[in-house]
């Protein structure tokens, strides 16, 4: 296969499984007690969110009335970016204004909105523009980097992605991090293993992120009882090494994907970087993105066409 090409149909692969890793975690997202998830009954994948499900457990429950198949808030984050790296490429003026499309009112984003993205949208209603974000160091710093780091060519300008994450998490936790999972994600897109991409994320990284995916790499493979002593919440310095971990132990997209949802708390997000890297190593089908779990992504249609955007052409 032509190198260029490769690198495209990974990248294809590593856009839809971030979505579909994302909605496949949706309805235990921020359920924070892994007991309780191994002891449910039914599939832990593609569940319709339900509050039975945390009743007298850890956890908070905020996607009512989502159904199996929809993408979290971290999801529509990606998605947006995805519609703006194909209208203008990596244009960030364009990604604010698809933000504020999506998630502001009126947008066709129904459901929960976290800390940074309701800052943002402050800030872009008021003008302040540069950067956009509030202080924050949670997923939604790296949600949308995916969308820039697939392009053909990808996003190797580490100013223009510190800006990207800047668009809604200022900060030095949530630059540092957020680029450290760019580094995983486009080490896998050019053929490393799981052990090369967390790898690359180290290179070059601040001594607490460094310090973080090392601690991932030497622990011992169960991702249930690592998240437990690493934190199974929403702040990249849990979910990225979190999610270095569940990469080196997971053998499948659909392995990784479960072991995600039983390690509890920030399930989608952590999502984002699992599906993206998952996707780009084992592809679709066979033990890359599972092909009836893409046909159980709500309005999939549409968003392979605009993952086709922002990869380009065969």
């Amino acid at each position: 296969m032509h190198a260029r090409n490769e690198r495209r149909d990974r990248a294809e692969a590593a856009l839809l499984g971030a979505l579909v890793a994302d909605a496949a975690a949706l309805g235990l997202h921020w359920l924070y007690d892994p007991v309780r998830i191994a002891s449910l009954q039914g599939p832990i994948v593609f569940r319709t969110p339900d509050a039975a499900d945390f009743e007298g457990a850890a956890g908070v429950f905020v996607h009512a009335g989502k159904r199996a198949g929809e993408l979290s808030h971290y999801g529509a984050a990606l998605r947006t970016a995805l519609q703006a790296v194909g209208a203008k490429g990596g244009d960030l003026a364009e990604a604010q204004a698809r933000f504020a499309a999506a998630f502001g009112a009126g947008g066709w984003w129904v459901g929960y909105i976290d800390k940074p993205t309701r800052g943002t949208l402050a800030n872009l209603a008021a003008g302040r523009l540069d950067p956009s974000g509030v202080e924050d160091d949670q997923i939604p710093g790296f949600a949308r980097l995916p969308a820039l780091v697939c392009r053909p060519g990808g996003a190797a300008d580490a100013v223009q992605l510190a800006a990207a994450v800047a668009m809604t998490s200022t900060g030095a936790a949530a630059r540092d991090w957020a680029l450290a999972g760019a580094r995983i994600l486009a080490a896998a897109l050019i053929g490393a293993s799981p052990a090369e991409a967390v790898a690359a994320g180290e290179t070059g990284a601040p001594e607490a992120v460094a310090q973080g995916l090392a601690r991932a790499r030497a622990a011992g493979p169960d991702p249930v009882a690592f998240a437990g002593e690493v934190g199974r919440a929403c702040p990249m310095s849990m979910s990225v090494p979190v999610s270095a971990h569940i990469l080196l132990h997971a053998r499948s997209f659909a392995e990784a994907a479960e072991m995600n949802i039983r390690a509890g708390g920030d399930s989608c997000g952590r999502a984002i970087l699992i599906g993206a890297v998952e996707g780009a190593i084992h592809g679709l089908g066979g033990a890359g993105v599972p092909a009836p779990w893409l046909m159980k992504l709500t309005d999939g249609a549409t968003l392979a066409a605009e993952v086709a955007g922002v990869i380009g052409e065969d």
